[in-house]
C-alpha cells in the first residue's frame, strides 16, 4: 500500500461515522461511472455450454422425470404442511 493511501485510511478513521459514509458514496460513485464506461464483455457465451450438463434423467423420458420431479416436491409441500 502506498504512504499515501495509507495517510488517507488514518485520515479517514478520524472522520466521523456520517463523514465516512458520505466519503464511501463518492468513492462508489466514482467506480459507478468509470466501470459504466467499460464495456463489458461476457466471459462465456451460452453455446459454449452445449452438452457440458449431467444426464439429470438418467434416460428416462423428458416429461416422465418432470412428472415424477413434480410429485417428490408435492410430497416434500405436504409433508411441511402437515408437520
Amino acid at each position: 500500500m502506498s504512504p499515501l493511501v495509507e495517510q488517507m485510511i488514518q485520515q479517514i478513521d478520524r472522520l466521523s461515522l456520517v463523514e465516512q459514509i458520505q466519503i464511501l458514496k463518492h468513492i462508489a460513485g466514482q467506480i459507478e461511472q468509470s466501470v459504466g464506461d467499460i464495456p463489458v464483455e461476457p466471459k462465456y457465451k451460452i453455446t459454449d455450454f452445449f452438452g457440458k450438463s449431467p444426464n439429470l434423467t438418467n434416460g428416462m423420458d423428458a416429461q416422465e422425470w418432470v412428472n415424477q420431479l413434480r410429485d417428490e416436491w408435492e410430497d416434500r409441500d405436504a409433508w411441511r404442511t402437515t408437520a
